[in-house]
């Protein structure tokens, strides 16, 4: 049972990867007609951000591309009887979830839920400042910030 649990902890941990890679390879690459709408200015604001304008964005297709290999995991593991599968359907859909809770609800806010949960929490403050200076990059470092729970210990420090 220890390896299933590993492999549902590798599974979520590489999806950090996966979410880096594919925000800075293919969502600023080839499919930016997906994300800009994502890094429109009037959808950013001083605070963390919000999207009051609209429901929807071109952007939120990625979260079904993402959410395939999952399904697709889970589907075969469960015809197949195949918990290896199984466990690593689970550590991707946990990622997910993750980056949904942290991503849309937390710094977006596109669901008004959890509000002012990271002002009470230091990792979660400097998470929100690292995609911040994504979204307003004062430098080219600041741009390098495609990834969501790893980031620059930079965004740490108090201003």
């Amino acid at each position: 049972m220890v390896i299933y649990l590993l492999l549902l902890i590798a599974s979520y941990l590489f999806m950090e990867f996966v979410a880096w890679f594919s925000h800075k390879y293919i969502m600023h690459g080839f499919l930016w007609k997906w994300h800009a709408d994502h890094h429109r200015k009037d959808h950013i604001t001083a605070r963390p951000l919000q999207t009051e304008d609209k429901k929807f964005e071109k952007n939120d297709l990625f979260f079904i591309v993402f959410a395939l290999p999952g399904i697709i995991l889970m589907i075969v593991g469960i015809t197949t009887f195949n918990l290896a599968f199984i466990f690593m359907s689970t550590g991707i859909t946990l990622y997910g979830l993750t980056y949904f809770l942290i991503h849309d609800v937390i710094i977006h806010r596109r669901i008004n839920i959890l509000n002012n949960i990271a002002e009470r929490n230091r990792y979660l403050k400097a998470m929100i400042k690292a995609h911040m200076a994504h979204h307003h990059p004062k430098n080219k470092e600041d741009f390098n910030n495609f990834g969501l729970l790893v980031f620059h210990p930079r965004y740490f420090k108090e201003n």
